[in-house]
């Protein structure tokens, strides 16, 4: 009963709200013309998403002409409405995007096919023109958010930290896209990673006013000879900044400075219930975290799990899906588990690339 009325509470919450209609209020009919055929969008149920087997979390499916969304709002306007409709824009986990043109249709196709080098090659000659573009804000949002996600595939984080200062700018894009952000998610994510090069972009991204480009530039830090500011920004953030996100990477990245000794105390079931806390798809980055970090304090057999996590549910995450099948794996056998070690391993298949970056 309580769930239920959780739910029920949920749905007034995005049904449609707005002042009297005024008479030039647009029709569906004007908004289909001018902006074009309705997107489909899965909306998270409220409450946190740990794993509770007996009591799932929802998605809620919508569609309609999607006129706006940033971390604020989606405005929406349904066939069967005679108003906009306003849903909380951070409560998006998946977008299927009716795109204004072909341009941003071909590159939303080429990243669902994971051709991520054509994403960035086809991205940026967009994002070049894109006030002459024809495309709204938002798909600009989406279009520069899987760039992001197809530079840290091919392993090359400085470019996608440098695009997510774009995405990020003026101020913190809606959780779904925020959670692009290329952080370093324990030392198996900057393994293969220059780090001279990427600091010295960390350097200038820290000084930035931006509160998003403060978290990029710290977390890259925390590894170098300016841990001691790289914490503090960590702290500041996580203690005042206004944005949710915000405060939740800056209080996960702060993770990686716990030693492993410590973990097991108060430490691991707070970070849990933070990670939680956080959209679906936002969990993903802090669920590699918090694998090596209790591998780290010994502890491989919590670890499993949320590597496993990483793969059954964050499979769009290539840059971490890649890396959590295998040590997983690698996990399993080690314990003697190598009939399961084998089952995942296999999983890795369905994500190799060609060399060009294509599946």
């Amino acid at each position: 009963m309580q769930r239920l009325v959780q739910i029920c509470l949920f749905l007034q919450v995005v049904a449609p709200f707005s002042n009297e209609i005024a008479q030039a209020q647009p029709t569906y009919e004007q908004y289909a013309e001018k902006v074009g055929k309705e997107s489909r969008l899965w909306i998270a149920e409220p409450g946190d998403t740990g794993l509770n087997r007996w009591d799932p979390r929802e998605l809620f499916e919508d569609s309609g002409i999607l006129l706006d969304w940033d971390s604020k709002r989606v405005l929406l306007f349904r066939s069967t409405g005679k108003a906009e409709t306003t849903i909380p824009g951070d409560t998006i986990v998946r977008i299927e995007p009716a795109w204004t043109n072909e341009s941003g249709e071909e590159i939303h196709r080429l990243f669902m096919e994971r051709q991520f080098k054509l994403v960035i090659t086809k991205g940026q000659e967009v994002v070049n023109k894109f006030e002459k573009s024809g495309l709204p804000v938002w798909q600009r949002r989406l279009i520069l958010a899987e760039m992001i996600e197809s530079c840290s595939a091919l392993g090359k984080p400085q470019i996608a930290g440098t695009l997510f200062v774009v995405l990020a700018k003026g101020a913190p894009p809606p959780a779904l896209l925020f959670s692009t952000i290329p952080l370093p998610w324990g030392e198996t994510a900057f393994a293969d990673v220059d780090m001279t090069k990427i600091q010295t972009s960390a350097v200038e991204w820290i000084a930035q006013e931006s509160e998003s480009s403060k978290l990029l530039g710290a977390a890259w830090l925390l590894t170098g000879t300016k841990r001691t500011l790289a914490i503090e920004t960590l702290e500041q953030l996580a203690n005042n900044s206004k944005s949710p996100m915000i405060v939740a990477y800056a209080k996960a990245q702060l993770w990686r400075t716990v030693p492993p000794s410590e973990i097991l105390s108060d430490r691991y079931p707070r970070w849990l219930a933070e990670r939680d806390k956080l959209l679906l798809p936002a969990q993903a980055g802090p669920t590699m975290l918090l694998a090596e970090r209790l591998q780290q304090a010994g502890q491989t057999n919590l670890a499993i799990p949320e590597w496993l996590r990483i793969a059954t549910m964050h499979g769009d995450r290539y840059h971490l899906v890649t890396k959590a099948i295998p040590k997983a794996a690698e996990a399993l056998r080690a314990s003697g588990r190598a009939v399961e070690a084998d089952r995942v391993q296999s999983l890795l298949d369905r994500y190799k690339i060609e060399k060009n970056g294509k599946k």
